[in-house]
Order: structure tokens, then C-alpha cells, then sequence
């Protein structure tokens, strides 16, 4: 009896171990496979949202050339011309508020004294002359 008793045990500590050794290949094919379902999920959301940032970029660039080519328009000396002209009233300086500097005069901002001509070269005096008339 004490024998038989001995073999009832070693059979139910096999048939545990078994079980065990089964339950715990079953959590581990379960585990793996949610796992893997993570993973896919992950992998699906990343691409919808690579999806969405890839639209918004390109609406980005086109909105981008449009503000470019806008900016551009806005800048035109044409543009600001006509501006200058109807809005604000302005138009070419007078002849005698036109002071030009030669290129050795120093660069102090000095212009010539209230109510003297300025001194320009005879080339330069004749060319301003003759675009005047």
C-alpha cells in the first residue's frame, strides 16, 4: 500500500507538471499572438496617420506657393508705385529737391547750406538738365 501510494503521487506530480508545462505553452501562444495584434494595430494607426500628416503637408506647400506668390505681388515696385501715386498722393521730386552726392564726398550726411545750389559735376548738372526738359 505504502507503495501504491508512492506511484499514485509520482503520477499526479506528472500529470501536474504536464498541465502545467501545457497551461503555461497556451499563455505564451496567447501572449505572442496579442502581441503580435498590438504590433499590427500600431503599425495600421502609424500609416493612417502618416496618411493624414502627408495631406496636410501638401495643403501646407500649396498654401505656402500661394502666400509666396502673393507676398511677391505685394512687393512689385509697380504695385507699390501705383500706390504711392493714388493713395498717397506722391509723385517724382522737384528738380531742385534733388541733391546728389559725388563719390569722394565723405558720407557725413552734409548737404549744402540753405539756399545754395548743390555742386555737381558738369556731367551730372547736364544730365539732370536735360531729363528735366
Amino acid at each position: 500500500m505504502k507503495n501504491d501510494s508512492f506511484v499514485r503521487k509520482a503520477i499526479d506530480r506528472r500529470g501536474l507538471a504536464t498541465f502545467t508545462a501545457a497551461t503555461l505553452a497556451c499563455v505564451l501562444v496567447a501572449a505572442a499572438a496579442l502581441f503580435h495584434l498590438w504590433i499590427r494595430t500600431r503599425v495600421t494607426e502609424r500609416g493612417y496617420q502618416l496618411s493624414r500628416l502627408s495631406s496636410t503637408y501638401r495643403e501646407l506647400i500649396r498654401e505656402h506657393e500661394s502666400l509666396q506668390l502673393k507676398a511677391a505681388e505685394l512687393k512689385s515696385p509697380q504695385r507699390i508705385e501705383e500706390l504711392a501715386r493714388e493713395k498717397l498722393g506722391m509723385g517724382p521730386p522737384a528738380v531742385d529737391r534733388v541733391v546728389v552726392l559725388s563719390s569722394n564726398a565723405p558720407a557725413c550726411g552734409l548737404r549744402p547750406a540753405w539756399g545754395e545750389a548743390p555742386r555737381l559735376p558738369g556731367a551730372v548738372r547736364a544730365s539732370l538738365v536735360a531729363s528735366v526738359r
